[in-house]
């Protein structure tokens, strides 16, 4: 038996109780009262958490790579998403449990206890292999885990790649070339065959097994349908997909299909309550409409989406509209730690500045972003009911926070609610205790699962002998000499575009 006390317990965003505990039994929430009740009914039962804590549902992070290392932390800054691929295929990567540890440990430092790992490049005769220490990896640390591989079965270079070979001279054409030759057939049967094992083998209350099929501009409508097919076969799998990240990839659909990407996946029966679109920046108001009616959910990256430069998601309008919007850090956090609460605070931050009247365009409320980082997170993920609360029944899944600077540094009013404190004054360092599934994760900072310095340390012994192997000179002097001819490429798209006026007005040009 555990007890967990604070000073303050958030239950929900809507229930927050003062001088309380939760009981917790095994792996779930037994129930939750005043820390004297509590104490009283159980004296001989672990304690974890004092009178002047903070005790809150762990959070939730709906959409990462699993990387662990970022760009920046590997010598290259961010730039406009299309850019970004360039560079970062000169990057050192790490191997899969090294990269799938290191990400939960930055994860639940700061309270998060779910992390969505969605794959990228999960095919090849090693792609199972790979899944398994990647899964492994994060079951050791002691996190919750959805797991997605992902695959791209068209555009893997860039969209319209055929076309665009066509525009470089025979140099740059034969250096592109082996990049946009693959078989999307052998690519698409071996995604589901790597998803149905994962799904037999891994899908548990602890590990979720979801389909990614990485962009919609980067699937094809046959192994759309096939995707769909799979998810319906297994009553509703959650289905996650990139979508409408960059003005170019909106442009290429109109070009393509003359529809959003969002219309398009709607006509092909993919836009339904267990689908989930990644960053839905580029969108219209139609396309809003069409997600709120048909019950899909979006994820927002705040953070991501200013470091590669793709704009704001209008994710006051969504919300406006009843629509499901999770958070999600994509590697690619405000501070490059994957605080969660901070991407919480920029989410928060960037939903304020949709127009400039002063009575229609009210801030979304704090419960509203934290329940992002939470509940909404975990609707996208397929976890049982009440997951992202500490309800009776819950799993166990919480964060214990010192309130020393939130509160007490020097003083904060009561004026505000906890929740509001919370958002605007939390940081993931006040994190002490993180307890997953029941079980001590983090206990007064220290990590009762994972030797971190160890892991640190095999880490550095990688990078040191493989990050000059990355990418030859060669390599890196012809990505140089075709970046003109991809700007120019992209450029052109845009001819295609759409859509003009923006959501979020901050200022004017003329």
């Amino acid at each position: 038996m555990l007890l967990v006390r604070g000073g303050h317990v958030i239950i929900d965003t809507g229930t927050i109780l003062k001088d309380a505990a939760i009981c917790i039994e095994n792996e779930t929430i037994k129930e939750f009262g005043s820390w004297t009740e509590m104490q009283s009914k159980y004296p001989a039962a672990n304690v974890i958490g004092d009178g002047t804590s903070l005790v809150m549902p762990g959070l939730i992070d709906a959409h990462s790579h699993g990387r662990g290392l970022s760009p920046i932390q590997k010598g290259v800054l961010y730039d406009y998403l299309e850019n970004a691929f360039l560079d970062w295929s000169a990057m050192v990567y790490l191997p899969n449990d090294l990269c799938s540890a290191l990400s939960a440990v930055r994860h639940l430092r700061g309270g998060c206890t779910t992390i969505h790992h969605t794959g990228w490049n999960d095919e090849g005769p090693k792609a199972l292999e790979q899944a398994r220490q990647a899964i492994n990896s994060y079951r050791e640390t002691g996190i919750r885990l959805a797991y997605s591989p992902a695959v791209r079965d068209r555009n893997r270079f860039c969209i319209d790649e055929g076309d665009f070979l066509k525009t470089l001279p025979a140099e740059l054409h034969d250096f592109v070339l082996p990049m946009t030759r693959y078989d999307a057939r052998a690519i698409a049967d071996g995604y589901l065959d790597l998803f149905e094992t994962l799904h037999r083998e891994e899908d548990t209350p602890m590990s979720r097994v979801l389909h990614g099929p990485s962009w919609a501009h980067g699937s094809t409508d046959e192994f759309f349908t096939r995707i769909r097919d799979s998810a319906n076969s297994h009553g509703g799998t959650p289905i996650h997909i990139h979508t409408l990240q960059t003005p170019h990839q909106r442009a290429w659909s109109i070009k393509t299909f003359g529809c959003s990407l969002v219309e398009h996946l709607d006509r092909i029966g993919l836009l339904g309550p267990n689908t989930t679109l990644g960053h839905a920046v580029w969108l219209s108001e139609k396309d809003i409409d069409l997600i709120a009616e048909r019950g899909a959910s979006t994820t927002h990256h705040g953070s991501c989406n200013l470091h590669v430069r793709n704009g704001i998601s209008p994710v006051w309008y969504m919300m406006r509209k009843g629509i499901n919007v999770a958070l999600g850090i994509d590697d690619k956090s405000l501070n490059d730690d994957d605080d969660v609460l901070m991407e919480l605070r920029m989410s928060a931050m960037l939903s304020r500045v949709p127009g400039f009247d002063l009575a229609e365009m009210p801030p979304l409320t704090s419960g509203q972003i934290l329940s992002m980082g939470t509940t909404n997170a975990a609707r996208t993920l397929g976890f049982e009911q009440n997951h992202g609360t500490l309800q009776v029944g819950a799993a166990a899944d919480l964060a214990v926070m010192e309130t020393g600077s939130m509160l007490h540094d020097p003083w904060t009013s009561e004026n505000l609610s906890i929740p509001d404190l919370l958002l605007w004054r939390g940081k993931g360092q006040d994190v002490r205790d993180v307890i997953v599934n029941g079980r001590i994760v983090i206990r007064d900072r220290k990590f009762q699962t994972i030797d971190v310095e160890g892991l640190y340390g095999e880490i550095r012994s990688y990078v040191k002998h493989h990050e000059t192997k990355a990418a030859t000179p060669e390599r890196i002097s012809a990505l140089a000499k075709l970046r003109p001819y991809f700007h120019d490429w992209h450029r052109k798209m845009l001819d295609h575009l759409d859509i003009s006026e923006p959501f979020y007005l901050v200022n004017g040009r003329h």
